[in-house]
């Protein structure tokens, strides 16, 4: 399953890249008082108290986007390009995105959080903040809501300054007021022993898993159209989309996976201005009663959701996701395999879809399909 225990690593581990909620971006440089954080001095959102937190040193991040964002280098570079991208002649992604090559990566589970830490100290950032602090001198009052590079309405984060933090001012106790995410993440031992000097940079354990790589939101294929993070797939063998006439007519380009279901039970959601961290509410299913069907497994019933004003189709996904997973389980030789069975399943049509809820004999042919792809990727013996 997912890590249970923090950890500070070169890589992220498999299901924590795939099952991630929230990332961040800590830009780092050795300085002349040490190491120095970047920092945005921030008014947080809670979304427990709806309300805004003090004013106080925070992290560059925001919770995942879901079916857009497939690794954690693609939220933290979104979430911090959203600040960086409003300062005259600031970072690229493209920049971003090599920082992330060389980075390391902080796991927290609590928030299922992944902040991607970058040595940015031969780069020309020592006066971003001076920068930052000129653009909020000119742009005024802004809009409270923002569209980013997916083309979604967010709250704006109420930043008011970036600021090179001394190590120095953060432990052994912080000088000044801090996030409560920012805090946790101090806590975290191997990330620690990095900011107090006892473990280099490059000296940082380089663990099992998935580098944090950012793609600009979309995962391609590997030929077979196997995302292999996020489970979409196009076998591309003539046949298309599993084996039935699918629109990429077995070129075999694949497209971007479309996230599990299985394990998050929910989509994440906003709960107010600056919600960027913090945890989500999951937007459960209510179990539907399956009626029997021949062949011994229970099938659900065609079910007519209501229409909902935003994102209805996401929503719509989410429910046909869960209810899905529950039929996949006795099927798929574990758990993680029925998450990434399901999520294939997800890349469907929507009247192919709704077909494996409705039949017994469409949803095995349509599982072993996936077990075969699945099985010459590797991924099952």
């Amino acid at each position: 399953g997912l890590s249970s225990q923090a950890y500070f690593e070169r890589r992220l581990r498999h299901l924590d890249a795939e099952h991630y909620s929230a990332a961040g971006l800590l830009p780092f440089r050795n300085g002349s008082q040490g190491i120095e954080l970047l920092l945005p001095l921030e008014r947080p959102w809670n979304s427990f108290t709806k309300s805004y937190d003090p004013l106080g040193w925070n992290l560059f991040g925001g919770k995942r986007i879901p079916r857009q964002e497939k690794s954690a280098g693609t939220t933290a570079t979104r979430a911090f390009m959203e600040t960086a991208s409003e300062i005259s002649e600031g970072p690229q992604n493209e920049t971003v995105e090599r920082w992330l090559r060389t980075g390391a990566v902080l796991w927290y589970p609590m928030g299922k959080f992944a902040l991607v830490v970058v040595d940015v100290t031969q780069e020309k950032l020592d006066d971003l903040p001076e920068r930052y602090k000129e653009f909020k001198s000119k742009a005024g009052p802004t809009e409270e809501m923002q569209v980013n590079s997916y083309g979604v309405s967010r709250w704006r984060k109420q930043i008011d300054a970036l600021e090179w933090v001394p190590v120095s001012s953060l432990l052994p106790e912080a000088s000044g007021e801090i996030s409560d995410l920012l805090n946790s993440c101090l806590q975290v031992e191997g990330f620690r022993a990095f900011l107090d000097g006892s473990t280099p940079f490059e000296e940082i354990p380089e663990g099992s898993g998935e580098l944090p790589h950012s793609s600009g939101g979309k995962e391609p294929g590997n030929g077979k159209g196997w995302d292999k993070g996020n489970a979409g797939y196009d076998k591309g063998k003539g046949k298309g989309k599993f084996g039935k006439g699918g629109k990429d007519k077995g070129k075999g380009k694949g497209g971007p996976g479309k996230g599990m279901m299985g394990q998050e039970k929910g989509m994440w959601m906003d709960m107010g201005p600056n919600s960027g961290m913090g945890m989500g509410m999951g937007m459960g299913m209510v179990p539907v009663p399956f009626g029997g069907n021949k062949g011994g497994m229970q099938m659900a019933p065609q079910v007519y959701y209501p229409a909902y004003e935003q994102d209805s189709s996401e929503v719509q996904r989410q429910l046909y996701g869960e209810q899905l997973y529950l039929l996949v389980q006795g099927q798929a030789p574990s758990p993680y395999l029925a998450q990434k069975i399901t999520g294939m399943l997800l890349e469907l049509p929507t009247n192919e879809l709704l077909l494996n809820l409705q039949s017994t004999e469409e949803l095995q042919r349509r599982v072993q399909e996936a077990l075969e792809v699945l099985r010459e990727d590797g991924i099952v013996e």
